[in-house]
């Protein structure tokens, strides 16, 4: 009965050779769909929804926001959103990676070889691809130079050239500005996006910026007037509410008669003066409180001249804690000069129509980037094109090497797939074969998307790296064949590793698929938990045009 009732909820079915059709169709049209998007002289794809225009040529923004009703480009994807979200760069690569794949086991398919025999070509060319990345190494020490040309790398074909060139140097002072030894520390760094001036008007600060619309961090709204200003703070942190107990937090009292009611008025009145008196005793000029801080504290404590924030986000009273050395305490009661803290200056400022709370620290245990935009959507895009260059300069500090971009690489390891080919027994020497001209689309693409003839820059780029210029790959800039290296075209190995092996992966789960199954039921039961995150990176920002430059870059 139970076979029975699984049959009656299927709805739709295909099988066999249809099936397999169906799959790998839906990977390589997605795939051709984004080949024109690769490099800086990829086109842009327009995006219309929700009474918004988007032009991208970012895959994994292109994956995230187009409706994908095929289970197989789904899968395809999805490795789009997994290379951007852990490297900040590649997912363009490799989608357009699995989709050759794909459509290079068409071929071998109606060759009549069976799948069995092209997953484990595949499998074997990856491993094999992976394990030479190592001999392509460039010979190039990891020095501030280096860093610049790996991020321009990741940025260029998103901005201009001024423009590239600037956010390149941004990015790598602040990654160098957080470091903590030979390791970034990206918990001391805050981004902010800043609509109402050009991009070059961004600034990395020195101390903690903590945006108020935001985070919902609020100046106490009192009439006594507070400075804007407050040099050589002490600065104390509150993590919970500022109020007098109330009957739900603590023990009730009755009020029957005029003396009570003067008692419980006192009492009240002792509390606040309690309050103000601690802060007074450790000199506290600023106070951040997580929760709010009632009515009547406040306008004591503005009458004190102390600045008093309120409701500031859990995550920033961490970050106040490393910034100014204050210990967060649950009541003021128990503050002490062990617990308060110091800063250089607090100041309130204006940056465009955003309000924000400066905490500078000279010892810049902490830093923030101030990122601008003529409009809101451009400095969203500013904020998440900053933090994709931050991801992948995390990315080669964490795993050395870097390899020669523009393709080189691709062609290297193309070359050597197949001669390592010619030592594969039996007919998977024909898939490995099959995978060697499948990465080699990454260059073609490159040098078609830079008007180039693809056939002829990839004869040419063979004819080099038989020569033994094993770091000439496409300047699609110049278009133009080139020594990558010598023109600053550098790429972490990492992020070339992750696209092998993340294009290999989705091709060959989809190889293993003989059968498409549509049904009623939910494929995951109630609780079970389905732990995939889909999100774009850079804090998950959803993003539209607003002006120039309007390119979500690759």
């Amino acid at each position: 009965m139970a076979g029975l009732e699984t049959i009656a909820n299927v709805v739709d079915r295909v099988d066999g050779e249809d099936a397999v059709d169906r799959n790998l169709s839906a990977g390589v049209a997605l795939g051709e769909m984004l080949r024109t998007t690769l490099g800086p002289m990829g086109s842009d794809k327009m995006l219309v929804g929700g009474g918004e225009v988007l032009l991208t040529n970012k895959g994994s923004s292109i994956v995230e926001r187009m409706e994908i009703e095929s289970p197989a480009a789904t899968l395809v994807a999805d490795i789009a959103r997994a290379q951007s979200g852990e490297l900040g760069d590649g997912s363009t690569a490799a989608v357009i990676l699995a989709g050759a794949l794909l459509d290079e086991a068409t071929s071998l398919l109606d060759d009549g070889f069976h799948p069995r025999t092209v997953i484990e070509g595949y499998t074997r060319a990856a491993a094999r691809a992976r394990s030479q990345l190592d001999a392509h190494t460039a010979a190039v020490s990891m020095d501030t130079a280096t860093r610049r040309a790996v991020v321009e790398t990741t940025v260029t074909g998103r901005w201009d050239d001024e423009r590239t060139a600037f956010l390149a140097d941004l990015v790598v002072q602040s990654h160098e500005a957080i470091r903590d030894g030979d390791r970034p520390r990206e918990d001391r760094l805050t981004l902010h996006a800043v609509p109402g001036a050009d991009t070059e008007a961004s600034e990395l600060l020195d101390g903690l910026v903590i945006d108020t619309d935001r985070s919902s961090t609020a100046l106490s709204d009192v009439p006594s007037p507070v400075p804007s200003r407050v040099d050589g703070a002490v600065v104390a942190v509150v993590d919970d509410e500022l109020t007098i107990p109330t009957p739900e937090s603590a023990p009730r009292y009755a009020v029957d008669d005029v003396d009570d009611l003067e008692r419980a008025q006192a009492f009240e009145s002792e509390t606040y003066e309690r309050y103000v008196d601690t802060l007074d005793a450790h000199g506290v000029d600023v106070l951040f409180c997580q929760k709010a801080v009632d009515d009547r504290l406040r306008t004591l404590l503005a009458r004190q001249g102390v600045l008093v924030f309120e409701r500031t986000r859990q995550d920033e009273v961490h970050k106040l804690e490393r910034t100014t050395g204050a210990r967060p305490v649950l009541d003021l009661d128990d503050l002490d000069r062990t617990a308060v803290g110091r800063a250089d200056a607090v100041e309130r400022r204006q940056v465009g129509d955003t309000p924000f709370v400066l905490v500078c620290d000279a010892s810049a245990t902490h830093r923030s980037l101030l990122l601008r935009g003529g409009t809101a959507h451009v400095a969203t895009e500013t904020e998440r094109i900053v933090a994709d260059g931050l991801t992948v300069l995390e990315t080669a500090a964490e795993h050395p090497g870097l390899v020669p971009g523009g393709g080189a690489v691709e062609v290297g390891l193309a070359r050597d797939l197949r001669s390592h080919a010619r030592t594969v027994p039996d007919r998977e020497a024909f898939a490995v074969s099959a995978f060697a001209d499948a990465i080699e689309t990454i260059p073609a693409a490159l040098a078609r998307n830079a008007g180039m003839r693809p056939v002829d820059a990839l004869l040419e780029l063979r004819r080099r790296h038989d020569a033994g210029e094993t770091t000439a790959g496409v300047d699609a800039t110049a278009g133009d064949v080139c020594d990558a290296v010598a023109v600053g075209l550098l790429e972490p190995a990492r992020v070339k590793e992750r696209m092998i092996a993340n294009a290999a992966q989705a091709a060959t789960f989809l190889l293993r698929v003989d059968d498409v199954i549509e049904t009623d039921e939910p494929l995951h039961d109630e609780g079970e938990g389905h732990d995939h995150d889909h999100g774009t990176g850079g804090g998950g920002v959803q993003r539209s045009t607003g002006g120039y430059p309007w390119a979500i870059g690759h």
